[in-house]
């Protein structure tokens, strides 16, 4: 069995300290390995190419010092721990370190002892290990621990009488067994059992090896199967969306990825990788390197970073919108000197924004999330597209709403890829006197909510507010939220309440909101779709006309992302197309 040892980088131009330490530390080189560097420089280098679990690293070097490291490091490979070290210390240095997000913080001289146990706490070293069951663990979190840590062993998986066996060689799933079936076959049937009981067994090997996808391919698909089986049962109907959805996108997408980290590049090239319709065809590492690799390979779609040396995202996006327009997904941290910077992107062309994966409990949904988006914005019609005239910040207003003010009349905005300047530049020519309640649904990372909330306030007279969980309804109120959470529309008494049931938004959410809004609602409802908005399995939209609300979708030759709003036109679900100055006056026509 393959055994994998966490990694710590030591960092210190004092090569007497730096070798002492290393000795001190290599007494448990049986749980861990020792790397070290001399620099700043030399330590970076090896963070590209090797898997560092915690850097140990002095302050005061040349070139580039312990701080600089650590900024570094929070920035580019925020799963890295840091302690810092140093014999000059200040007020100052402490508080840079404490804002930066360090581990630890030593001052020399310090017990290597101290130094040791320190090391050893965050690898996990205990004197005494533990045995017992671990309880409301899903197995796919398990299955991505074990491919992830490169080893060969075996999973027996339990449900009642029901038994399956999953192999795995070096970090490979190889081979899967169940009752009759063998294979993938098998492997997502036993994904798909809800709860149930595992024993992992060391040294098996399976007979053959009947799989050959890669481990972030077949767990994709068997969640995207579990999904299906949720709407189904939740529904009864055998319709599935994404057959729909992207029954035009026949080829491969060849995409480009622009990040200056290799190490996301690493892993967006992974992600994609998982969808056998995408293909990466290349990464650079700024956009002056990405203008030159555009015209040799010729990309269906780009990601693009926002903070770049060289050549930032923004001045690559205006040239890529000039020279050679074609879809651009923003992947970015949503850090506070990158909110703006977005939503300038988006009103430049950028089709959508994607946060950058976090590996934590929902790294699976994360990557089906990704590969979705990508293959809606890749058919995006970048030639629809018209820049936003940048509206006026407007000067401070009151919110004059009432709270006691009850909510007669209900409009949902929904809007998604290549709808964020039709969305803007809609919202801020509606009336300031409200006595109807507004949501604004965007799909974008909870995270951006609340910047684009005062975005869109800045440049509105109606008061515009983030969505939170449990927000009332109530006239005069219009809420920004995402779809990316799940959200149903409750009663209390008379009063009627949004509520966020999960974090994690699944399939056949978009029509369970909008089934919740049409059994309160009825005919006292306007649902307007904009470019790339999630219509689900129509279901939804199908319950609010039954109930006489009125939809109305953007017109497709303004859509970048037209294909979802086509959806719900060939079934005769909407009443009108509009501009969305026409949409303004929609909207302000009812309220």
């Amino acid at each position: 069995m393959t055994t994998y040892l966490k990694k710590v980088l030591i960092v210190d131009d004092d090569t007497g300290l730096l070798g002492l330490l290393s000795e001190s530390l290599s007494v448990d080189n049986d749980k861990y390995t020792v790397l070290t560097a001399e620099s700043g420089t030399e330590a970076l280098e090896i963070l590209l190419r090797e898997e560092i679990f915690l850097v140990v690293s002095d302050i005061k070097m040349p070139g580039i010092t312990g701080l600089h490291l650590l900024t570094k490091i929070r920035a580019e490979y925020p799963q890295v721990k840091v302690i810092l070290m140093t014999g000059f210390s200040s007020e100052e240095i402490r508080s840079q370190v404490k804002d930066n997000g360090c581990l630890h913080f030593l001052e020399k001289p310090f017990s290597t002892d101290y130094l040791i146990d320190l090391v050893r706490e965050q690898i996990g070293i205990k004197d005494k290990g533990f045995e017992g069951t671990l309880k409301n663990v899903q197995l796919t979190d398990l299955i991505q621990m074990c491919c992830m840590s490169y080893l060969s062993m075996a999973i027996s998986v339990k449900k009642g009488s029901e038994k399956g066996q999953i192999y795995f060689k070096d970090g490979d799933i190889i081979h899967a067994e169940c009752e009759d079936s063998a294979g993938e076959d098998a492997f997502y049937k036993i994904l798909t059992w809800e709860n149930g009981s595992f024993e992992t067994m060391d040294v098996v090997t399976a007979q053959k090896a009947t799989i050959e996808k890669n481990y972030q391919y077949l767990l994709l698909e068997g969640l995207r199967r579990i999904d299906e089986k949720a709407v189904k049962d939740d529904d009864g109907d055998e319709e599935q969306e994404e057959e729909i959805l992207f029954s035009l996108l026949d080829d491969t997408i060849r995409v480009l990825i622009v990040d200056d980290s290799p190490m996301m590049c690493r892993i967006l090239s992974d992600i994609l990788a998982s969808d056998e319709e995408i293909e990466v065809v290349g990464t650079a590492g700024n956009g002056e390197e990405a203008l030159k690799k555009i015209g040799e390979l010729e990309p269906d779609l780009i990601t693009l970073d926002v903070n770049m040396p060289v050549m930032d995202g923004s001045t690559a996006l205006k040239h890529i919108m000039i020279k050679s327009p074609c879809p651009v997904v923003i992947i970015s941290s949503v850090g506070n000197s990158s909110q703006m910077n977005v939503i300038d992107f988006l009103c430049l062309g950028a089709v959508d924004f994607i946060k950058k994966p976090v590996k934590n409990d929902h790294f699976m949904q994360q990557q089906m999330m990704i590969t979705k988006r990508i293959r809606l914005a890749a058919k995006a019609k970048i030639n629809n597209f018209r820049r936003a005239k940048t509206a006026l910040v407007l000067s401070e207003k009151d919110d004059k709403s009432d709270e006691n003010l009850p909510c007669d009349r209900l409009v949902v905005l929904h809007s998604g890829a290549g709808g964020y300047t039709e969305l803007i530049k809609t919202v801020s020519i509606l009336p300031g006197d409200l006595n109807a309640c507004i949501i604004l649904l965007q799909t974008m990372p909870s995270e951006f909510i609340n910047p684009f909330t005062e975005y869109i306030d800045k440049r509105s007279r109606a008061i515009i507010l983030p969505l939170q969980n449990n927000s009332p309804l109530l006239g005069g109120r219009c809420y920004v939220g995402t779809s990316e959470y799940s959200l149903k529309l409750n009663s209390l008494g008379k009063r009627y309440f949004l509520r966020s049931e999960s974090e994690v938004s699944k399939s056949g959410q978009t029509d369970k909101f909008l089934k919740s809004i049409a059994d309160y609602y009825a005919k006292d409802v306007l649902i307007v779709l904009m470019s790339g908005a999630d219509v689900g399995d129509l279901d939804g939209l199908r319950n609010i006309k039954e109930k006489n609300g009125r939809i109305i979708a953007q017109k497709l030759n303004s859509c970048m992302v037209p294909y979802p709003l086509e959806k719900a036109i060939e079934a005769g679900l909407v009443d009108q197309e509009a501009s969305y100055v026409e949409i303004a006056g929609q909207i302000a026509s009812i309220i």
